[in-house]
């Protein structure tokens, strides 16, 4: 929405749902996809798909690294200006410092996190081999709403909306460190990621700033009443936030959306309009 309210021409492809701008087409079909392309002529590629299914890891490896091979080859062969690509947070694995920047040691701890890795590396060959304008966001927890109920802030509001107890220890004690970006400040990431002039690039995009699940919990008592218990865990917590003074001064990127009272209350609306939430 953010780009079609710029009068900018958007396309979707989706392997499921198809409608208006929305075109059902597989990313590991290599054929459809260039011919789709082909006939589109595009001049941006923002490459969001990825699977999750952390079981299956042959159907991972073809849905996340061999679908980006695609895509990028097809960009290849059709002069794509610029492309852009999801990557994650997940692929630094446990932090050796903090904050965490671009540098930082990479020991991806699960297949998806592995997944983003190989992807990045098969940007650098299509660059390397193509001159392909890419950009790489490697990007913290993203929140706001409409976001699954498995994340931690929409947990936490299900629960309080249904009157149960919020279990923190669940989250390292509540002591962990993470870092939370906004959606509208991933959109705006990805524009000035398309807009840049440098053929290359990879990027932290996150807030900068570390809070805990005990600070988001307090947070979200300012909006709803909420209940929480702890218990003693015997876990050591891998605290994560990031660097993001390159994509400051890369991408002129500055996080403007807080996680406060006002943004807490359009998630916890979104939540309560919407029965399969409850």
């Amino acid at each position: 929405m953010k780009y079609l309210s710029r009068n900018n021409n958007v396309h979707g492809l989706s392997r499921s749902k198809k409608s208006q701008n929305i075109f059902q087409i597989s990313l590991s079909d290599k054929q459809k996809l260039a011919r789709h392309m082909k006939k589109n002529k595009y001049d941006v590629v923002i490459h969001l798909a990825a699977s999750l299914e952390e079981s299956t890891p042959f159907d991972m490896f073809v849905k996340n690294c061999v679908s980006t091979a695609n895509i990028l080859e097809c960009c290849a062969e059709t002069n794509v200006a610029k492309i852009v690509f999801s990557s994650s947070q997940l692929v630094y694995g446990k932090s050796v410092y903090l904050p965490i920047d671009e540098d930082h040691p990479k020991n991806p701890i699960n297949n998806y996190a592995l997944s983003k890795l190989i992807c990045e590396e098969i940007c650098k060959m299509y660059h390397n081999t193509y001159d392909l304008s890419i950009q790489i966001l490697r990007l913290s927890s993203v929140y706001g709403p409409g976001q699954s109920s498995k994340y931690i802030i929409p947990t936490m509001m299900i629960k309080s909306v249904n009157n149960k107890d919020i279990e923190i220890h669940r989250y390292k004690n509540g002591l962990q460190l993470m870092d939370f970006v906004h959606v509208r400040d991933v959109c705006k990431a990805i524009s000035l990621a398309y807009k840049s002039k440098s053929k290359f690039g990879i990027y932290n995009i996150a807030s900068g700033k570390p809070i805990t699940a005990n600070d988001i919990a307090d947070k979200i008592s300012q909006v709803i009443r909420i209940r929480t218990t702890n218990a003693v865990i015997d876990k050591e917590a891998n605290h994560l936030f990031y660097d993001i003074s390159k994509a400051k001064r890369e991408l002129d990127f500055t996080p403007s959306v807080q996680l406060d009272k006002k943004t807490l209350k359009e998630i916890h609306k979104n939540i309560v309009s919407k029965d399969d939430f409850l």
